[in-house]
């Protein structure tokens, strides 16, 4: 990939492009940069300097603290006057954050209801079918213990270091939950967990009693099935 400023997203291999891989992945596998580049297409030229769709999306974000949050409050007339938008990006990005406030902002009577280590690996499960790397998910939960979204934090081996605890209730603050879970998965298939997962445990449990948005579990899944937290006496 550090190449890849060189070249326009054509001439990536397959598996680098962000559509291509959200079409052979789901969207769920993509990043923040990469969702953000497939609304805005294309990315700039001038005779100083080329940016692909990637890069834009990089500078775009960067520029409100990495925050979709953030960036999703500026309307379409503030986003034209963005170097490398424009007013054709800049509508794009207005009518898909607004369809996100709109899909939040409407009742989900067939969002999952997550009561239970049981209902949670059921909903989740799919997600880390096949997966060689320990990847560390949130889920935001509604009052009523409904799914209001999942985003994954973290992609590799998995240390107390490695899972921030600001970034995790960030994205609970901004997707106004009332409470979380929290699961990753163990490709080894042992659901034992390590000195790190308890550590890691005891410390998001902490900062949910502190900022009043309790973790209600962490699950370590395996190849079989899971181990929950709370069940075993950690939270």
């Amino acid at each position: 990939m550090a190449e890849t400023n060189r070249h326009t997203l054509r001439e990536w291999p397959d598996s680098e492009k962000p559509r291509e891989k959200l079409l052979s992945h789901g969207a769920t596998k993509l990043t923040d940069v990469e969702l953000l580049a497939i609304l805005l297409r294309t990315g700039t030229r001038t005779k100083q300097r080329s940016r692909t769709a990637i890069d834009v999306a990089r500078e775009l974000l960067m520029s409100f603290d990495n925050s979709f949050g953030m960036l999703s409050m500026r309307d379409a007339l503030e986003l034209s006057s963005i170097a490398g938008i424009g007013k054709v990006k800049a509508v794009t990005l207005a009518a898909a954050f607004e369809i996100g406030r709109r899909t939040q902002s409407s009742p989900n009577n067939d969002a999952p209801l997550l009561n239970n280590p049981e209902a949670v690996y059921k909903f989740i499960m799919r997600d880390f079918a096949g997966e060689k790397r320990e990847v560390f998910k949130v889920i935001a939960l509604s009052t009523s213990g409904k799914v209001k979204r999942v985003k994954t934090m973290t992609e590799g081996t998995l240390s107390a270091s490695l899972v921030d605890a600001r970034a995790v209730f960030k994205f609970a603050i901004l997707e106004d939950a009332a409470s979380i879970v929290v699961v990753h998965n163990h490709p080894s298939g042992k659901l034992d967990p390590s000195k790190e997962d308890i550590q890691i445990t005891k410390d998001l449990s902490y900062s949910g009693e502190f900022l009043d948005i309790p973790v209600h579990d962490h699950l370590i899944v395996g190849t079989t099935g899971y181990l929950s937290m709370k069940n075993a006496g950690y939270i």
